[in-house]
């Protein structure tokens, strides 16, 4: 890419971690202008159209089985609360309306706006902002490298992920909605891998105490990792799954979560989602999805970018 003043540059970080099909893509310009000519706007409580369907057909063929059902936001961080929304309506309409507390972890990042900050624990955003926020227990990542415990994989037992069951019983099991997580945590420290074992405890947990588990693949998801979503690396079925980024690759606002049929059964037999924003599922946004998500898997980006991760790796020694 090149400024104003023709300086060339090597975009490493791809925007804020979001460019997976590059800059400057002439397929991209080509969808926006035509469906520019067409259906720019619509309403999602009044109608539908052809771009958002289409891109939530694609989403679900190529997820994991159980997520068959696709709510369109605009950003991330509109993403990981519209998640938080959906699991904690789900509880109140089954009449467990004690389940509000959402744990998280140490070091992560789920977004700026409150109920994501909420979440978050990267010093430089949150701090200006707690006494804002609402308070959420949170337990150590699985930072091995410098581990809380002061213990050493794997004789640590993972402890950092039995925090959870802890955290947990501590909160009172039916207070607890959810853990929510990144597959591989991103911006507050930078692809923090979690060992093999991680997520078959954490997982089990959930299930154990019946919360929900809450992936943020908002940077993972779409090729990022060498898997079109990171959740594949480790076979983890999560309840919700938060997206965007990469998803449109800088080239339109446009998020999404992703969930199973009974929990949005059991949330649209009672009156409904009592959430949404103004421009989700806007046709010119899906429009560019739609293509951006065709072009990732065509040209098998997710397997050019595992390829190009042992390079550096093997660089990197």
């Amino acid at each position: 890419m090149w400024d104003g003043e023709g300086k060339e540059y090597i975009d490493a970080c791809s925007g804020a971690v979001i460019c997976n099909i590059g800059y400057g893509d002439r397929r991209i310009e080509k969808v926006i202008a035509e469906q520019a000519q067409g259906t720019f706007f619509a309403y999602r409580t009044q109608f539908e159209n052809g771009p958002a369907v289409h891109l939530a057909e694609d989403l679900v063929t190529y997820s994991a089985p159980h997520l068959n059902r696709v709510f369109y936001v605009s950003g991330g961080s509109e993403a990981v609360e519209s998640a938080m929304k959906l699991c904690r309506q789900y509880f109140y309409n089954r009449g467990e309306g004690s389940r509000h507390v959402f744990i998280s972890r140490v070091p992560s990042y789920h977004g700026s706006t409150l109920g994501a900050l909420a979440l978050t624990s990267y010093a430089p955003l949150e701090i200006p902002f707690r006494h804002m926020m609402q308070s959420y227990p949170k337990i150590p990542a699985p930072y091995c490298y410098r581990c809380a415990y002061h213990k050493e994989y794997p004789r640590c037992d993972l402890e950092c992920a039995r925090a959870l069951e802890t955290t947990i019983l501590e909160q009172g099991p039916e207070n607890v909605a959810a853990f929510v997580v990144e597959p591989i945590v991103g911006a507050s420290i930078g692809a923090l891998v979690p060992p093999e074992d991680y997520f078959s405890i954490v997982q089990e947990t959930c299930g154990k105490y019946g919360i929900f588990l809450i992936l943020d693949e908002v940077m993972t998801g779409f090729g990022r990792t060498g898997k079109l979503f990171a959740y594949e690396h480790w076979n983890v079925e999560a309840d919700i799954v938060a997206l965007s980024k990469g998803m449109a690759s800088g080239y339109y606002p446009l998020g999404a979560i992703m969930t199973r049929n009974v929990i949005v059964d059991e949330v649209m037999q009672k009156g409904g989602f009592a959430h949404g924003h103004t421009y989700a599922g806007n046709p010119m946004a899906c429009a560019v999805g739609l293509e951006v998500f065709r072009i990732i898997r065509e040209e098998h980006l997710p397997e050019n970018s595992a390829a190009m991760g042992q390079l550096l790796k093997a660089g990197l020694r």
